[in-house]
């Protein structure tokens, strides 16, 4: 098997470094850590343009490596994991999730995040 993917008129092999953290670099991922996980892979798979090949959770930031389409932006993927993750976390977490973020609002993710192909 090839390590390259062929799309069309193109071949690739794009595989992104991505990092975020979580708002206020609250250390509160550790007990959610499988089910974070797995709400990395569910983003993936309803998304269908990149997938999550490598994922480390450390107690306020993610490290990813995410092998993406060439019609995807980074932005994109960044977004579908940010918001997917956040989602099926304070379903199922919200009452501990709570302890830390008390705006009402349902926040996980910093704003920002850290990519690299190299």
């Amino acid at each position: 098997m090839s390590k390259y993917e062929r799309f069309g008129h193109a071949k690739t092999f794009l595989r992104y470094h991505i990092i975020f953290s979580t708002k206020y670099r609250r250390k509160v991922l550790n007990p959610i850590r499988d089910d974070l996980l797995a709400a990395m892979d569910d983003a993936a798979g309803k998304n269908g343009r990149f997938h999550v090949e490598i994922a480390e959770v450390d107690q306020d930031h993610v490290h990813l490596l995410v092998r993406i389409r060439p019609c995807e932006s980074i932005d994109n993927v960044v977004k579908a994991l940010k918001q997917q993750s956040t989602y099926l976390m304070w379903k199922k977490y919200h009452d501990y999730l709570g302890q830390y973020y008390w705006s009402g609002q349902h926040h996980l993710w910093t704003r920002g995040y850290f990519a690299s192909n190299r």
